[in-house]
C-alpha cells in the first residue's frame, strides 16, 4: 500500500492527469486518508528533531503577542508557551481530518450544478493529493529544511529561517528570502494547487474547465484562506 501512495505522490508531481485518473478508481477514500497522517507524521517529526537539537519551534515567538492563538468565537485563548502542543496535537489533526470532509464535499455539491457525474470518493482521494507540492515544498523542503534542523546547523542561527526573514544574514538575503516566500511559497504552491485541483475536478466531474476552475478557486479559498485561516490566525 505504501508504495502505491509513493506512486501517487511521485505522480501527481511527473504526471498529474494518470494519476487523478488513478485515484479515481480507488472505492474507498484510504488513499486520502493514508497521505493526511503522512503529513501529521512530518509535521510531528520536524517537532522531534527541533526537540532533540535543543532548538525552538516556534522561532518567531518574539514576534507574536499572547495570546498567540484565539479561536472557537474567541472562548479558546492559547497563550504563546502553550501554542505548539495545541497547535501541533490538537488543531493541526482536526483541520487535517475536517479538510477530507469540508473540500471535496463542497466541490462534489457544487458541481452538481452542472451535473457533475463523479462521486464523493473520487473527490476526496483526488483532491487530497493535489495537496503534494504543498506538502512536499512546504511541509517537506522549507518546513524541515530551509526552515528547520540543517538550515540552523548550517548557519549556527537557532532559527535561520526567521532570522533571513528579519535581515539577520543581510538585505540581499532578506530580499531573496521574501521574494522566494512571496513568490514561490505562497503564491506559487497555491497557484499551483488551484490548477491541479480545476483538473481533478474536471476529470472526475467531467464538467466544464471554466466551471471546474471557479468550483476550486472557490473551495480553495474558503478552506484555506477561510476555515482553515481563521483557526491558525496569530493575534
Amino acid at each position: 500500500m505504501l508504495r502505491e501512495i509513493w506512486g501517487y505522490f511521485y505522480g501527481m508531481i511527473a504526471h498529474p492527469r494518470a494519476t487523478l485518473d488513478d485515484l479515481a478508481q480507488q472505492a474507498s477514500i484510504r488513499p486520502a486518508v493514508i497521505l493526511v497522517i503522512i503529513g501529521l507524521l512530518l509535521g510531528w517529526l520536524n517537532l522531534l528533531l527541533f526537540a532533540i537539537f535543543g532548538y525552538d519551534w516556534l522561532g518567531t515567538r518574539r514576534e507574536l503577542v499572547d495570546p498567540t492563538y484565539i479561536g472557537f468565537f474567541g472562548q479558546l485563548r492559547v497563550g504563546t508557551e502553550h501554542y505548539v502542543p495545541i497547535f501541533s496535537w490538537v488543531i493541526s489533526p482536526l483541520l487535517s481530518l475536517l479538510g477530507l470532509a469540508v473540500m471535496p464535499g463542497l466541490a462534489h455539491v457544487l458541481s452538481k450544478l452542472w451535473r457533475g457525474q463523479g462521486t464523493y470518493e473520487q473527490m476526496t482521494n483526488t483532491l487530497a493529493y493535489v495537496q503534494v507540492p504543498s506538502i512536499f515544498f512546504r511541509g517537506i523542503l522549507n518546513d524541515m529544511v530551509l526552515g528547520g534542523v540543517p538550515a540552523n546547523l548550517l548557519t549556527g542561527h537557532p532559527y535561520a529561517f526567521t532570522a533571513a526573514m528579519n535581515g539577520e544574514f543581510g538585505s540581499v538575503v532578506a530580499t531573496l528570502w521574501w521574494v522566494y516566500m512571496m513568490g514561490v511559497y505562497i503564491v506559487g504552491i497555491d497557484l499551483w494547487i488551484v490548477i491541479l485541483g480545476t483538473m481533478a475536478i474536471r476529470r472526475v466531474q467531467r464538467i466544464p474547465v471554466w466551471a471546474s476552475a471557479l468550483i476550486m478557486l472557490f473551495v480553495y479559498g474558503v478552506w484555506f484562506y477561510g476555515v482553515e485561516g481563521l483557526s491558525l490566525i496569530h493575534i
